[in-house]
């Protein structure tokens, strides 16, 4: 082979020697702004920590309300909170939504709510709660 078809093969066939310089970059920026992200997220939702609930039991009052009663652990006597509480349908749809705030007070609180609900509801629970 001549050293012009040889240059020539090699330019062909020749495996480029991985990315660009400016591919490298955009990567390695793209990967810091992830892992930011990934870092901000965990630090917000340990900024505030949900707390423990539990259903005590829910009374289908009529075809537009659920009594929900239940109880909330392990607070922090000197910050309120609120918890989400939700109805749903015989098809696991949710019908109605309440935000609940829970008082500054003792360890353990018993709480009561009514939801009203868009149709007749087969159960109550809580979602969550967080701190304020």
């Amino acid at each position: 082979m001549t050293s012009e078809v040889q240059d020539e093969v090699v330019a062909r066939y020749a495996r480029s020697s991985g990315l660009s310089r400016r591919s490298r970059i955009t990567l390695a920026v793209a990967g810091v702004l992830a892992l930011t992200g990934v870092v901000s997220y965990i630090g917000l939702k340990q900024a505030s920590p949900t707390l423990n609930a539990t259903v005590l039991g829910y009374q289908v009052t009529s075809d537009h309300a659920v009594d929900v009663r239940f109880q909330v652990d392990d607070r922090q006597s000197d910050r309120a909170a609120t918890c989400t509480v939700r109805a749903r349908d015989y098809g696991g749809n949710e019908v109605g939504r309440l935000d609940v705030p829970v008082p500054i007070g003792h360890r353990t609180q018993v709480l009561s709510a009514t939801i009203r609900t868009s149709s007749r509801a087969i159960s109550g629970e809580v979602l969550d709660c967080q701190l304020n």
